[in-house]
């Protein structure tokens, strides 16, 4: 069994630190045993899916489902000790995994502390395969105290969506308009408008306007959102950088930036101790969160850091 093994001389050490941010190059294993008990408000891990890959910068490959279950039983158990008492907990796994982790989570924080189990579609691709094709993977969703938690509503848009135009020329609805740094232009698609232009900057200042192929939609409703996340940009196509060294697939912001409006306060820490490429540390950022991140690579380090925009 490997044990997540790094690829290189392991210093434990910290790696960058600022007055909101901080990222140890380290075991998350040896870091959370040092950390203080309820010291972090929400933690989100896109774990090792444990698919036997060995990559340039780490393993992945924990052996068999019970070696894998545990390693990570300890990890678990030191989450849930550093977590705060009205904190939550996101773990990011695939199909693998997914059953083993759910009972290792019951195991640990209790069925009645398991708030739900989260679909996000990463592809949409299609291919000719021996089984049915990976479309999904998993968020599992817990709480440390089920009676006292954080958990912010929030609301999608529907699929129930009006159009705000309607075929055929109509003298005095040719007008064009802007959205979005995007021009339309309606009567050269031999079109025109529903609504006034007045009523169309009310719209835009709503937030309840979109374009649908270049042409402008009202979507008439909102719902709110479940637990398949399913949207456009929660794709991983939605994931490239352009940070030099980046992984292949780091997860969408739009994937964090749901979970840390949802579970967290603004200057609220949040904890990712398997950081990857960082996705979680900028989203943090951005949202105003204090942040811990880990991992044994300096690669990941170093692209978190870039990411961030800092000079190294």
């Amino acid at each position: 069994m490997r044990q997540w093994a790094y690829k290189g001389v392991m210093t434990m050490s910290l790696y960058y630190s600022d007055e909101h941010t901080t990222i140890y190059k380290q075991d998350n294993l040896e870091l959370l045993r040092d950390m203080k008990s309820e010291s972090v408000d929400l933690i989100y891990c896109d774990i090792l899916y444990n698919t036997g890959k060995v990559f340039d910068d780490y393993s992945d490959d924990l052996g068999s489902p019970e070696e894998a279950v545990k390693w990570y039983r300890p990890r678990i158990e030191e989450m849930k000790r550093v977590l705060s008492s009205s904190g939550s907990i996101f773990i990011h796994c695939n199909w693998r995994m997914d059953s083993y982790m759910r009972i290792l989570m019951d195991e640990i924080f209790g069925t009645n502390c398991f708030r739900n189990r989260i679909y996000r579609q990463h592809s949409k691709e299609r291919g000719f395969f021996s089984n049915f094709d990976s479309q999904m993977d998993i968020i599992l969703y817990y709480v440390k105290d089920h009676r006292n938690f954080v958990f912010h509503e929030i609301r999608g848009e529907s699929k129930r969506i009006v159009p705000l135009f309607e075929n055929g020329d109509l003298p005095g609805r040719d007008d064009i308009r802007s959205f979005d740094g995007a021009t339309i232009d309606l009567k050269a698609l031999n079109k025109h408008w529903l609504i006034s232009a007045p009523q169309f900057d009310d719209m835009k200042k709503a937030g309840e306007v979109k374009l649908i192929e270049g042409l402008p939609y009202r979507f008439s409703d909102v719902i709110p959102v479940g637990n398949l996340w399913n949207e456009p940009e929660m794709l991983d196509t939605y994931t490239r950088t352009g940070v030099a060294d980046a992984y292949d697939t780091p997860k969408p912001e739009a994937v964090l930036d749901r979970i840390i409006r949802v579970a967290s306060d603004p200057g609220d820490t949040v904890a990712d101790f398997f950081l990857g490429g960082g996705t979680t540390a900028v989203v943090a950022k951005k949202l105003g969160r204090k942040f811990i991140g880990c991992d044994i690579s300096s690669k990941a380090c170093g692209v978190t850091v870039r990411k961030l925009g800092v000079n190294e």
